[in-house]
């Protein structure tokens, strides 16, 4: 696997939040700060800042900055909203502000005209690394295996392995010892693999199955390798599994049994029906729409298969086909059919219920409900949104949930209706073609909550508000019941955007990723949390303490 796999943005992330860079007009505010080290507090030079200014959803790119010999930077002509900042430097561990560690909540700064925000300041850790050594079942050394390393994240509903950056942090072989190492590593919790057979490269011909440290082929039974600000970990060792590899071959071909020459195929493993380690095996068509994976090890996988992007552009932009397949020990698989049908659109009208301004751009964007069924890889889908509020999205497939970004924090989905059924939470199929007649209500009359975080010294701004159903059956993905906000300086915040309902808060001083939706994490906040309801139209208020665990 490549480094460039490693960075196919997922579709269940895809949620239209790129930073766009427009001409933007001259503004009288300013950000300014100082970067110093995590480890020393002395100040760092040459750090490249970028600053992204948020309004409704979407981003506008502000010209990066780097700091000076005293670690300082200034960011000046910058119109009235909200900023977010971005760090990074050769050698650590880049953050947002706001953050001490990677996939902890940032935080804005909501900026005024004319205002001066001075205390923009953030310690960046130095990155660690990672050595070890490979070796077979007999105890030598096995050069020129691809090592890489992976984090658990909880993303899309479920727990799952993710490739850890790239760079540096890329794919790489080890030496004629056997040796590895991967360097430029954040703190946290890494799993090491041994990459082999389609997800080491076409031709690989280790005849080992994908291993992971301690020197299981079992992802569930890895163990994480712990790494600390600044340290490193070393004689790392593990003996690979080997097993009986297949060959995979067979061809692509259009709804019409038409060979479809250069299309795309990801192979990927599969556990319990759905892609729980995120590892590719990639190759493309011949002429004759044929294609083959070699040394392919025993187990359950999908093959994602790509036509031609309309217009040469992401594979977002072409047709799409999900084919399960399960290899026995040593047994081929030729002749393998993989049917691309139409790509099927998602079409309809939105409608608006409420007096506020109606909202400069809403964007209507499925979200698969699993990795199997829909593409892991290829970019968020072309869609459409007309004057007439009238939408369409192409290049939809497998089960999806309908997600809309709007572009006014006002304005908030209320329900989606297929022939005046209700189906706001409902997965709906693409595999058997278009889908019509969706209506999309947005209202300007969702609730809000709002409150104070303090502690036993008083406001506490350095934390984040989650707030979720009461209804466990309501902690799925995707899920309209899952919100979060970050307290402003005097600790006050505002959350909206959710349906009316019964709610628990709770604010903590941690929040990694999406990792606080697990259920597991859910469950364990239940005794600490403060339960508040949400109605239409109505602002509700919560005092809160942060909760420190």
């Amino acid at each position: 696997m490549t480094a460039a796999l490693t960075s196919l943005v997922l579709l269940c992330a895809a949620a239209a939040q790129n930073p766009q860079t427009p001409p933007q007009p001259e503004g009288t505010a300013k950000i300014s700060g100082i970067v110093t080290r995590q480890d020393t507090n002395l100040p760092l030079a040459n750090v490249t800042v970028r600053a992204v200014r948020w309004e409704g959803g979407f981003g506008q790119q502000i010209p990066a900055k780097r700091t000076g010999p005293d670690g300082r930077f200034v960011l000046e002509g910058l119109r009235a909203g909200e900023y977010g900042l971005r760090f990074a430097a050769e050698l650590f561990v880049g953050l947002e502000f706001g953050q001490k560690r990677p996939q902890e909540a940032a935080r804005r700064i909501d900026l005024k005209d004319g205002q001066h925000f001075d205390k923009a300041d953030i310690s960046l850790p130095p990155t660690t690394a990672i050595e070890g050594r490979l070796v077979d079942e007999f105890g030598d050394p096995v050069p020129g295996v691809i090592v890489q390393v992976a984090q658990v994240q909880f993303l899309a509903g479920k727990r799952r392995l993710m490739p850890a950056g790239s760079g540096s942090l890329a794919p790489r072989p080890t030496d004629d010892l056997g040796q590895f190492r991967i360097f430029n590593l954040p703190p946290g919790d890494y799993y090491v693999m041994a990459l082999s057979g389609p997800f080491a490269g076409p031709d690989d011909p280790s005849g080992f199955a994908v291993t992971y440290f301690p020197g299981t082929r079992v992802p569930t039974e890895a163990k994480p390798v712990h790494l600390d600000i600044g340290q490193d970990v070393t004689g790392l060792a593990f003996q690979l599994t080997p097993a009986p590899m297949s060959v995979v071959s067979g061809v692509v071909t259009d709804e019409n049994d038409k060979p479809i020459a250069g299309a795309s195929l990801l192979l990927l493993p599969t556990s319990g029906g759905d892609v729980r380690s995120i590892l590719m095996g990639r190759l493309g068509t011949g002429p004759d729409g044929a294609f083959t994976f070699r040394n392919v090890a025993p187990g359950t996988y999908v093959i994602q298969a790509f036509g031609r992007p309309v217009g040469g552009g992401a594979l977002s932009q072409a047709s799409f086909a999900a084919v399960p397949l399960s290899i026995e020990p040593g047994a081929d698989i030729s002749d393998l059919r993989v049917k691309i049908p139409p790509p099927a659109s998602a079409r309809g009208r939105i409608v608006f219920e409420g007096d506020a301004p109606l909202p400069s751009r809403v964007m209507v964007s499925p979200r698969a409900v699993n990795f199997a069924s829909a593409p892991v890889g290829g970019g968020p889908p072309n869609n459409v949104t007309n004057p007439d509020w009238t939408f369409e999205v192409s290049n939809m497939s497998g089960l999806r949930v309908v997600y809309v970004n709007v572009g006014s924090p006002q304005w908030m989905l209320k329900k989606v209706t297929r022939d005046g059924r209700d189906i706001t939470d409902e997965p709906v199929d693409f595999r058997n073609g278009d889908v019509n007649g969706l209506e999309i209500t947005l209202t300007s009359r969702g609730p809000a909550l709002t409150g104070t975080v303090t502690d036993d010294r008083g406001p506490v701004a350095d934390s984040t508000v989650i707030l979720f159903a009461t209804d466990p059956t309501r902690w799925v993905f995707p899920s309209r019941f899952f919100g979060q906000g970050r307290p402003s300086p005097q600790g006050n915040f505002r959350i909206q955007g959710l349906p009316p309902g019964e709610y628990y808060a709770v604010a903590l001083p941690v929040v990694q990723g999406a990792d606080w939706q697990d259920p597991e994490n859910l469950n364990e906040l239940l005794g600490v949390a403060t339960r508040v309801s949400l109605s239409e139209g109505r602002t509700s208020a919560v005092s809160l303490k942060v909760v420190r665990r």
